[in-house]
Parts: C-alpha cells; structure tokens; sequence
C-alpha cells in the first residue's frame, strides 16, 4: 500500500513544477514583437523607435490602414464556471494592482455579460448575443495609448504584482484558483483602437492604481458601468470601406446624458499583438461604447433608430424611389454583446 507521505510528496512536487513553469511565464513574457512603423498615422504612439536592422515587421491582419490608430486594446476572454461567478470577481478584486499610475493608462474593466434584453440584477440568463458565440462570459478589457505602454506594464514589476504577487506561493493559489474558477485558459483579443470619443473620467481620489471594493466571493460586485460591443466580421478587401463609413458618420454620443466612451476597434494579431494572425473568432473590427448604465444607452439607441428612419426616408425620397443597394460589407450578421463593467478604473483623460 502506497504511503499517505508519499502521495502528499508527489502531489507537492507537482505543484511546484506547475508553478514554477508558470513563474518563468511570469517573470520571463514573451520576447517583444517588432511592430511596422505607422509612418504619420498615430500622434500617440512613442516618438522613440526600435532600429530597423534585421527587423522582419508583423505582417498586418487587415488590408492597409488609413485611419489614425489612437488606442491600444487587450482583452483576455474567460470562461468562468456557472456557480464560481462571484468567487472569480473576488479573485480580481483582491489582486495587488497599480495599473492606473503606470504611463499610457487610460480605462480598465472586467466585462460580466448579460442578456441583450435584460441586466443580470434582472433575471437575465441568455440572450442573443449567447447562441453566436462560446460560453465566454467574462472579459477583461484593458485601454492604453499605444502598444509601447502596453509592453512596457507587460516586461515590469507591475505585471508580476498583479499576477501572484512575485512569489511562488502568490503563483500556485492563482493557479489553483484559476483552476477551480475557469473553464481552460483565456483567450487573449488583441485591438487598435479608432476614432476615440471620451469624456473627463473619475479615477480614484486617494491615488491608488487600483480601486479597492470588498468581495465576499458569495455576491457577485455591483456594476459600475455598462458596455456594449457589436462585433463584425468584415469581407476580405473591404476593411478600408467599413473603416471611412464610421468615420464618415456624424457623432452625437457626447451630447446624451450617461455617455462615457467609445471606439472602434480593429482587430490586430491573433495569439500575439501584430502576429498577423486570423482572429479566432472571425471577429475583425467591434464597436465599443461605455455608458453610466444600460437606461442611458437604451435611450441613445432609440433616439438613434428613430434619426435613422427618418433620414433613410429622406434620402430614398431625393432619389425618387429608386434603390441602390451598397456593397456586401460582411461575412456573416454583426454580433451584438452587452456587458455590466465591474471594478472599472478611468484615468483622468477617460477612454
């Protein structure tokens, strides 16, 4: 009969290989990618560049680019176990984390998805946004000026703080938890960001990187903000049409009550920024819009189909009846998702 000693012996052995090879993922990221140079395109990527001498530049996923990138996105997508909902918020709101103070910070929440037609508080279960996708329910979603700064957090010690805290042990309870808590790994969405529109945001008035909110790991947190993505798979050679139709489009978001952010995003690498990669998902571009809550963005909504109605009338009116269709931009229907952000963290520029 095999010890009881010698099973606790083994079974420790092999959590500190586990964590260990972990710790070296940790402490050691991947070596930088060599990104192409954006040649007058983005006034808020790093005036400082790599050297060009034997840099093999990533190929890019889209077909060119024409509008200014002015943001740098990074989403990991999770899947949480049904039941461990509450407990994986209370992971996240325990981290040691200062990522509000770190140069380029601009916005951070962890997305709770909800139905398309009620909030979570509401009852909601599922939703249309559900049957097109897999069972990723929650996505932490992190915006910096450029993907330098990005890095920069990557490479350092605030990368290590928040994942385990430096230490073997801090590495090994992550990953038990992640364990207990998560479906497989995160899927990691990389984005450009374009055509921002903000408001003045609220970051924390003592100073912290990083707002403390107690969690019982029983309740899940209360909402800080609500997000909406339509997300859209976009016909190879069209990137450029769909990109200048949003740019074209008069923006009012700033003028309704609750409004807090939007952009645009452009998908960018697959498994790694600018690896060239197609998305997982078919995903190439997404709306992004953060508002005070669902009510505010709920009434932008409606006030906008009712706008568009009408000058879709007006225009088929000038053209005496007569229909032009445009262009087939998409490879399947846009896929809407909405979100309640948690534990949300502005800079004082905002998004």
């Amino acid at each position: 009969m095999v010890k009881f000693s010698s099973v606790v012996m083994c079974l420790t052995t092999a959590l500190h290989i586990q964590s260990i090879a972990l710790l070296t993922f940790a402490f050691n990221p991947r070596p930088m990618i060599q990104r192409p140079i954006n040649v007058g395109r983005s006034r808020l990527q790093s005036s400082s560049t790599p050297s060009q001498e034997n840099v093999e530049p990533a190929p890019p996923l889209l077909d060119k680019e024409k509008i200014e990138i002015d943001r740098f996105v990074v989403q990991n997508r999770f899947r949480v176990r049904a039941g461990r909902e509450a407990a994986f918020e209370k992971r996240w709101a325990d981290r040691e984390s200062r990522l509000g103070n770190l140069s380029g910070f601009r916005f951070f929440c962890m997305l709770r998805r909800v139905d398309n037609n009620q909030s979570k508080s509401e009852g909601g279960k599922s939703g249309e946004d559900n049957s097109s996708q897999d069972d990723t329910n929650y996505i932490s979603c992190t915006v910096w000026e450029n993907f330098d700064n990005f890095d920069a957090w990557r490479k350092g010690d605030a990368f290590k703080e928040a994942h385990g805290g430096g230490t073997v042990g801090g590495v090994a309870a992550m990953l038990i938890a992640t364990a207990k808590n998560t479906k497989g790994k995160p899927k990691p969405a990389y984005w450009q960001g374009l055509l921002p529109v903000s408001t003045p945001g609220n970051p924390p008035s003592d100073g912290e990187g990083w707002r403390r909110i107690e969690a019982d790991g029983k309740s899940t947190l209360p909402r800080d903000c609500f997000v909406a993505m339509n997300r859209f798979a976009i016909q190879p050679g069209m990137h450029d049409v769909f990109e200048d139709r949003f740019a074209a489009r008069e923006s009012s978001l700033t003028e309704y009550d609750g409004f807090q952010g939007f952009l645009l995003l452009r998908r960018d690498g697959a498994k790694k920024a600018g690896d060239g990669g197609e998305p997982d998902d078919g995903v190439t571009h997404s709306t992004f819009s953060i508002w005070k809550n669902r009510d505010a963005f709920e009434a932008w909504k409606s006030d906008s189909a009712t706008k568009e109605k009408g000058s879709s009338a007006k225009k088929e009116g000038e053209k005496g009846g007569g229909k032009s269709r445009p262009p087939n931009l998409f490879t399947r229907p846009p896929i809407p998702s909405f979100y309640e952000g948690i534990l949300a963290l502005e800079s004082a520029k905002g998004v």
